[in-house]
């Protein structure tokens, strides 16, 4: 059996501790999935990356032609078949993958979903590239990630520098890296996307919403 990494260990640890914990802003949650929804086709072919236990793609199925939703954790992927599995729709399809993996899929999707994820990429650009290989051109790219801040004050230096690092010390936390909304947009454009859409959920950290075209 192929070993995992640490992350995906991780997150498959805490699977179904995660899956029974309600989500923490339910509205924010809503108004993604309502805006995500609006830009989404039927004849669409979609990816989701970091689907986590499969919510959110069988909440979109309904509304694009196939929907392929993957997550590095196989404990998350699990939970997701098992919901999948209780009379989901049968254009979904699950699998266990990191961004990397999709490499080989050149030009395949209408549309690439990575909501919550990027923040938790060791390589972000490496990752924007793979995400751009795969999008069609004139294809969406659309992503929900926790920010740096506009201002860093004393708060936020005690979550990034001090509780982070503890944490994950003690195998409390994966690996996380926060970049400014700004310098996210930049690297997403620099990637072959033009911004159409972004927004902000505020909270403890900042979370920006991003819409993009492949160029």
């Amino acid at each position: 059996m192929a070993t995992i990494s640490k992350d995906a260990a991780f997150w498959s640890k805490i699977s179904r501790k995660y899956a029974a914990s309600p989500i923490g802003n339910m509205d924010g949650y809503r108004n993604t999935l309502e805006r995500t929804k609006s830009h989404l086709k039927p004849s669409d072919n979609a990816l989701e990356m970091g689907c986590g236990t499969g919510s959110t793609a069988l909440l979109l199925a309904p509304h694009v032609a196939h929907i392929t939703a993957t997550d590095i954790a196989p404990g998350m992927i699990e939970i997701a078949q098992e919901k999948l599995d209780q009379g989901g729709p049968e254009n979904v399809t699950f699998k266990v993958a990191e961004v990397q993996d999709h490499a080989r899929d050149n030009g395949c999707y209408d549309v690439v979903m990575a909501h919550n994820l990027l923040h938790l990429l060791p390589d972000l650009d490496e990752a924007l590239t793979v995400i751009s290989k795969i999008t069609k051109t004139e294809g969406l790219f659309i992503s929900k990630t926790v920010c740096a801040p506009n201002k860093t004050g004393l708060k936020y230096g005690l979550i990034r520098h001090l509780a982070i690092p503890v944490m994950q010390a003690i195998g409390k936390a994966p690996f996380v890296k926060f970049v400014s909304a700004k310098e996210l947009e930049r690297k997403i454009e620099d990637a072959g996307f033009k911004i159409l859409e972004t927004g902000d959920q505020a909270g403890t950290m900042l979370s920006r919403y991003i819409i993009a075209r492949k160029t």
